[in-house]
């Protein structure tokens, strides 16, 4: 047996927000935001819920956009140095592949002279092997260093901007459904005050 859980004040906010986030969308129940006012407007307006509880909706409301805010800041704030770091680390790389070139070069001029190196014992062909391998095994590795981080600045950079995008819809979602219920309860308050 199948347990349906029970949510306060009615409001699933992953189904509300999916809802939400479709409006105007082909397949979408709403097509406008006119609509999906009239819907949430139909479901807690009319005096379905007494007006402290929609009080204490709205600031259920309130907390839950709160807790969004300070995600969204979070993730905001931490991007830029993040992303900073990240880059600086991928031009150390660059850098020291233009290094280990240089080195290899500087060393190549200062063995120019082989009756030199084969006179004092030394096999020039076997220090200029050793040199190329240091060269290319350096290359490589910095070269690999780099693709490698700007693969992950490249996925921060996505991961970072499907967060903030998500919490701004979040924020949005709640903004919309907070100004919706304080206008439910301005209803039900005029709709009292003519009674009276």
């Amino acid at each position: 047996m199948k347990r349906i859980k029970e949510y306060a004040y009615g409001f699933n906010t992953d189904e509300e927000l999916i809802i939400y986030s479709e409006i105007g969308e082909e397949k979408s129940v709403y097509q406008n935001y006119c609509e999906w006012r009239a819907y949430v407007c139909e479901k807690y307006g009319g005096g379905k819920y007494a007006e402290p509880t929609l009080k204490n909706f709205v600031h259920f409301l309130k907390r839950e956009k709160n807790l969004i805010m300070s995600r969204k800041e979070m993730w905001s704030g931490c991007t830029m140095p993040l992303l900073t770091v990240f880059i600086t680390i991928v031009y150390t790389f660059v850098f020291s592949v233009v290094n280990v070139i240089n080195t290899y070069n500087n060393s190549i001029n200062t063995l120019i002279d082989e009756e030199f190196l084969e006179y004092t014992g030394y096999n020039p062909k076997m220090i200029y092997q050793a040199l190329e391998q240091n060269l290319h095994s350096g290359m490589c590795f910095y070269i690999w260093g780099a693709f490698l981080m700007g693969v992950v600045v490249l996925m921060f950079l996505f991961f970072a901007s499907v967060r903030i995008r998500s919490n701004n819809l979040k924020n949005e979602f709640y903004s919309d459904y907070i100004t919706i219920v304080q206008e439910i309860i301005e209803e039900q308050r005029s709709g009292k005050a003519e009674m009276a």
